[in-house]
């Protein structure tokens, strides 16, 4: 084979192995997984919302974790607090906290908690590491 045409050929190919290269990455750190019993992530289902804040504290990898909790249908009707012990009142009254790993805003990477009767009862897990239209 000439050289030009082995230049052409990584010219074309390149472009093509990058773009399916970046589409197997995406893929493959693509996370949704519900929970329903046993540990995961952190968290155990059973335990208390107490514990579940002390869990949620204890996140070494995520020092930029947050609790979000979305209380009603208005645009308005949430907040955000640290996941510290002094922010349990706070939390105790909601039955469902969304712990975002990389902080504020950071919807993509996620761990979804939902409580009944004062017990967890579902670990949800979301990431996704690209935006869709």
């Amino acid at each position: 084979m000439r050289l030009w045409k082995k230049i052409a050929a990584s010219v074309v190919l390149a472009p093509i192995l990058i773009v399916v290269g970046y589409i197997a990455y995406l893929w493959a750190s693509y996370i949704d997984n519900t929970v329903a019993s046993g540990t995961a992530y952190g968290f155990t289902i059973g335990s208390s919302k107490q514990d579940a804040l002390a869990s949620t504290g204890n996140l070494s990898d995520y020092p930029h974790a947050t609790v979000y909790v979305d209380y009603g249908p208005r645009a308005g009707d949430n907040f955000t607090v640290a996941p510290l012990p002094s922010n349990l009142g706070k939390l105790q009254q909601h039955d469902r906290w969304n712990v975002l790993l990389r902080g504020n805003d950071k919807f993509f990477d996620s761990v979804r908690l939902t409580f009944r009767n004062g017990k967890l009862v579902e670990i949800y897990r979301h990431r996704q590491n690209f935006e869709l239209p």
